[in-house]
């Protein structure tokens, strides 16, 4: 998602330009790309790799797998898929925000990078090993809250749980970043890589990360031992009113068919 102002004019972008790539008005790239040329290929082709690219690559690779599973004995993952598409498919979208994200602080520096980048802010360091020790936190933490024989069953909550300490962790890095690192090129080409190059903009998604997705947990983890919201919507007067309608509907023109 493109920031709330262009990097390059400082307009507003408007809302309905906030999913595009250019600024509708000067048609620059919001993403300042590195033009480090010795990088190479790999590193050049993973630099510009969205969310996009990670979501087919996360879809094929967890159909893949669960298939690969079943054929083991393992059938968890493809029973899921069979069962829920839609919610395992949103799943993936929610991984794939995050890797795209991820794949922009690690693979540029990794894949052919020159000794000068090589050589990193202590701030870079930083997002590189919290990162790493945030993913590694919600591996932990997934495996705790629903239990290392039910990770495929709920998909969902697996793919949540993995990614809450890592949004807490880049929660916390907006709200001690100081205006020195804004002010180093080094620094604010890597947070512009990353979708970060407002100050003000970036505190506030750590505000909100911080407060946010600790509350969405609890949330999470009441309604998953708590389920009666679920009853109740499931046996709501209005819900049995749809269905009816919907039946009646159903029967209607399969009648109507038939007596054409």
């Amino acid at each position: 998602m493109s920031p709330k102002r262009c990097i390059h004019c400082q307009k507003p972008i408007p809302l309905r330009k906030r999913f595009s790539r250019r600024c509708p008005f000067c048609f620059k790239a919001f993403r300042r790309r590195s033009g480090i040329s010795e990088r190479g290929t790999a590193g050049q082709w993973m630099e510009d790799r969205g969310k996009s690219f990670w979501f087919l690559l996360l879809s094929a690779v967890l159909v893949i797998g669960g298939a690969m599973g079943q054929i083991l004995g393992q059938p968890d993952l493809i029973n899921f898929i069979d069962a829920r598409p839609v919610w395992f498919f949103v799943s993936v979208f929610w991984l794939a925000m995050f890797a795209s994200v991820i794949g922009r602080i690690f693979f540029p520096l990794l894949l052919g990078a020159p000794t000068i980048l090589r050589k990193e802010r202590h701030m870079i360091r930083q997002y590189k090993t919290l990162t790493a020790i945030g993913f590694v936190l919600g591996v932990v933490l997934a495996v705790l809250m629903i239990g290392a024989d039910r990770l495929w069953q709920v998909f969902p909550g697996t793919a949540f749980l993995v990614t809450v300490p890592i949004a807490l962790m880049w929660g916390y890095l907006a709200l001690v970043l100081q205006e020195g690192d804004y002010d180093d090129d080094r620094v604010w080409s890597f947070l512009s890589e990353i979708g970060a190059s407002d100050r003000l903009e970036h505190r506030q998604n750590g505000y909100f990360a911080l407060i946010g997705l600790p509350l969405a947990g609890l949330l999470f983890f009441y309604f998953m031992t708590h389920p009666w919201m679920a009853w109740a919507i499931r046996n709501s007067t209005l819900l049995a009113m749809f269905r009816e309608l919907w039946r009646r509907a159903t029967d209607r023109s399969t009648l109507g068919g038939g007596l054409g």
